[in-house]
């Protein structure tokens, strides 16, 4: 049987001639997209396979398009990524996740999305945490960290950082691997001779100067337990975020390394979606600490 995984061609990561040359606003939608796009997200267009074929049908025009997401501006183009497809034809995509996440860090918070992608979670975390905040958006894909800057710096957010890295429990390398079907989806393997750099988190925050944290997302594709679970057991009181987005392992349970540790530092289940589960820290637990 063919693998659904492949390695991520030279070809991939050099985005076509012109993507990020024009200002964000060269790539409006047309009068027909914008039809197109207002049924989606006002009928039943909006979910399920319809979603992917009217997303298909709205970019068919083989070129990219500027749109907005959560009052940021987002730059998307012609590949199959179930991000860019979720932002242009559901309103509420991911909402209550990104909500759930924006409110811990209102006040000039300090937020942290691992599988960053095109910046779903980062873009608008960054805008609610104003501009003495920060977002740092870790991807171990170097395209996806590309179209974030641009779409970061489209939306005059100045407060993100984007970093090309695996997060592991050791420093080492890491190879790349993109699903066949979805660039949104991408997972690595642990090699010393890897393309992308593989970092510990919490080695990764302290080099970045962040001294505490309030939100957290992450989901790396099955990766989650040897990323957090090393960041839960060492992490300082104040890198200890409040809220946690973690994805589930095979959308019905949590990855029992994290689930442990959440466990034993007083995080508690107050939500799950279709794909994730959301984590609220009780604060009597961090007391008794």
């Amino acid at each position: 049987m063919t693998s659904q995984w492949r390695p991520l061609a030279d070809a991939e990561d050099t985005t076509q001639a012109g993507f990020f040359v024009k200002d964000w606003g060269a790539y409006r939608p047309s009068r027909i997209q914008r039809l197109l796009i207002a049924l989606t997200q006002k009928t039943v267009l909006q979910r399920g396979f319809m979603r992917e074929k009217m997303a298909r049908l709205i970019m068919a025009f083989g070129r990219p398009l500027d749109i907005r997401f959560r009052d940021c501006n987002y730059r998307i183009d012609a590949r199959n990524n179930l991000i860019e497809t979720g932002i242009l034809t559901r309103p509420i995509y991911n909402g209550e996740e990104i909500d759930f996440l924006a409110g811990a860090v209102e006040d000039n918070g300090v937020a942290v999305d691992i599988g960053c992608n095109i910046g779903l979670y980062t873009l608008p975390l960054a805008k609610s945490a104003g501009p003495s905040g920060q977002v740092i958006a870790i991807d171990a894909n170097p395209t996806m960290l590309r179209h974030l800057t641009f779409n970061a710096k489209a939306s005059a957010l100045n407060n993100v950082v984007a970093l090309n890295l695996a997060v592991g429990g050791r420093d080492s390398r890491a190879n790349l691997q993109i699903r066949l079907d979805n660039v949104a989806i991408v997972s690595v393997e642990e090699s010393d001779t890897g393309t992308v750099r593989m970092r510990p988190l919490l080695r990764i925050l302290e080099d970045a100067g962040v001294t505490h944290l309030d939100s957290l997302k992450i989901d790396i594709e099955g990766h989650e337990d040897a990323a957090m679970e090393p960041f839960l057991q060492h992490a300082p009181e104040a890198m200890l975020p409040s809220r946690i987005v973690i994805e589930r392992m095979n959308n019905q349970s949590d990855y029992p390394g994290c689930t442990r540790e959440f466990a034993r530092l007083g995080y508690r289940l107050v939500g799950q979606t279709r794909n994730n589960s959301m984590y609220l820290r009780d604060q009597s637990a961090i007391r008794k600490l």
